[in-house]
């Protein structure tokens, strides 16, 4: 089970909008992740998740929710969890 207290999000200037949304599918794309063992972190500091232009929210919680699997699995060193 993935346990997250808080999510901060930085998006693009205009898209404060969709913020609530992109969060709820990024918590709903780490929620089918297959994950493995136990660990805990106190922060997880992500580099920049880039996607086209015209890329839709779940594509963008796609990517931030797989940006956030390589980063546990890097700190875990794993490859994927």
């Amino acid at each position: 089970m993935l346990k997250i207290d808080r999510l901060r999000l930085s998006l693009p200037p205009g898209f404060e909008p969709l913020a609530e949304r992109i969060a709820r599918l990024v918590a709903d794309e780490l929620a089918g992740l297959p994950l493995q063992g136990d660990a805990h972190f106190d922060r997880l500091t992500l580099p920049t998740v880039e996607v086209g232009q015209r890329a839709t929210d779940r594509q963008v919680a796609g990517a931030v929710a797989g940006s956030v699997a390589s980063g546990m699995a890097a700190h875990l060193g794993r490859g994927k969890p």
